[in-house]
């Protein structure tokens, strides 16, 4: 099988017409349409994670987050996205990117969280048109009402991060009594007025902004436990999309899991 037919059959299970617009998904490096032995799947890709993905014996690297974002003005390997194209095209490894189109997907980036966080009756927060099922974020309920300290632990626990900032109202008591939870992976606050009006009682998402946590107190508290954080599914969830596309097209083709961390923030504690 060869990558390009590969790719076909992952639109099937994985259309990228689910994305945003403007969002760079699909194919941004294929340097030949070679024949495919193995898939590797990745949140995001450098050059270390390149070669990884070489050594392993990877023609394709199936990617969460855009390389070439917004465009690419030279090939001089000065900067991290430049040496890593570099390195896909001196390999011959193709990078095929999904970003907001798995954000959408029924199995996708906020539904996983909600999973892991064992929420029932999940449903998209913005539903797609088009399939039953499909659209950004994620919306369900705990199996009992929490308060906003032991939701922000249980989150901390499910994305394996550092500490969770969590809007806490400077004079007064935070909410006591969360049922509903709301669900953004990645940047998601522009989502935050849709989370209120679909009656959560709390939403989750990351690179929320000072002023952002203080509206927050207003009307349903924020949880931010970081960008990566509440993506830290991603890699387990597109690998088994991709085991799925393996499958349903009686390929022979390996896939590879790459959980070598990426993130560029550390928290100092």
């Amino acid at each position: 099988m060869w990558i390009g037919e590969f790719l076909d059959g992952l639109a099937r299970e994985l259309p990228l017409d689910l994305a945003m617009p403007d969002d760079p998904v699909g194919t941004q490096v294929m340097a030949a349409d070679r024949e495919l032995t193995a898939v590797a799947a990745a949140y995001e890709v450098d050059e270390l994670m390149v070669r990884r993905a070489d050594e392993e014996g990877a023609e394709l690297i199936v990617a969460f987050h855009p390389l070439i974002y917004p465009s690419l003005k030279r090939l001089t390997r000065r900067t991290r996205v430049e040496r890593t194209v570099v390195e896909l095209i001196d390999r011959r490894i193709a990078l095929h990117v999904v970003h907001t189109a798995f954000d959408a997907h029924p199995d996708g980036t906020s539904a996983l969280l909600a999973r892991r966080l064992g929420l029932s009756n999940i449903r998209p927060l913005v539903p797609d048109a088009r399939r039953a099922g499909a659209g950004m974020g994620a919306v369900g309920e705990l199996p009992e009402p929490v308060g906003l300290e032991a939701l922000a632990r249980l989150l901390r626990a499910a994305c394996g991060a550092g500490a969770v900032r969590v809007s806490f109202p400077p004079h007064g008591e935070p909410r006591n009594a969360i049922g509903t939870v709301a669900i953004l992976g990645g940047s998601g606050m522009s989502f935050y007025d849709q989370a209120v009006a679909c009656g959560a009682e709390a939403f989750i998402t990351a690179d929320v902004r000072y002023h952002g946590f203080h509206a927050a107190n207003d009307r349903i508290p924020v949880l931010d436990p970081g960008h990566a954080e509440s993506e830290a599914l991603v890699c387990e969830g597109m690998a088994s999309l991709l085991e799925r596309t393996v499958t349903a097209l009686g390929a022979r083709v390996r896939v590879l899991p790459l959980t070598e961390p990426t993130n560029p923030v550390r928290l100092i504690v």
